[in-house]
This record gives C-alpha cells, structure tokens and sequence, in this order.
C-alpha cells in the first residue's frame, strides 16, 4: 500500500464520517423540534414561543437531510473538482 491509497483512505473515511454526522445533527434538530412540542419540561415557555422554536428546529432539520441527500449538491462539487 503506498501513500496515496493511504491517504485517499483516511480521507473516505473522514468523509464517511463527516456525513455519518451531518445525518444524525439533522435528526437530533428534528428531534428536538418534536421535543419542545410533546414533552411537558417546556410548558413554561409561552405556547406561540415553543410551537415558533419546535417548527424552526423541525425545517432546519429537514432542510439539513434534504440538503444531505440532494444529488445536484454533490454533482456542483464534482463539477469544480474537475476545472
């Protein structure tokens, strides 16, 4: 194994891990969306100020998996790798 397939490895698996995150980041703002709506740690936050909190949390964190699983994402940076 020389350096470059080494290096090309450690850089796969760094990105493998890098996407592993994004995903589960994306999930947890989900989760935490639902969260400030179903649990009753938050009724002392005003109804409007949770409900306004836990719809942001929710697109944010389907705006992230979107973002994550677009195929256009991926070919732009393809693209200006190759120029």
């Amino acid at each position: 194994m020389n350096l470059n397939n080494t290096r090309a490895d450690r850089d796969n698996k760094i990105a493998r891990l890098l996407r592993s995150f994004g995903v589960i980041m994306a999930i947890f703002y989900f989760v935490m969306g639902l969260t400030f709506v179903i649990l009753p740690l938050f009724d002392s936050i005003p109804p409007l100020n949770r409900y306004g909190i836990s719809i942001l949390l929710m697109i944010y964190g389907c705006y992230r998996l979107f973002r994550f699983f677009n195929p256009s994402k991926n070919i732009n940076h393809e693209e200006q790798d190759d120029e």
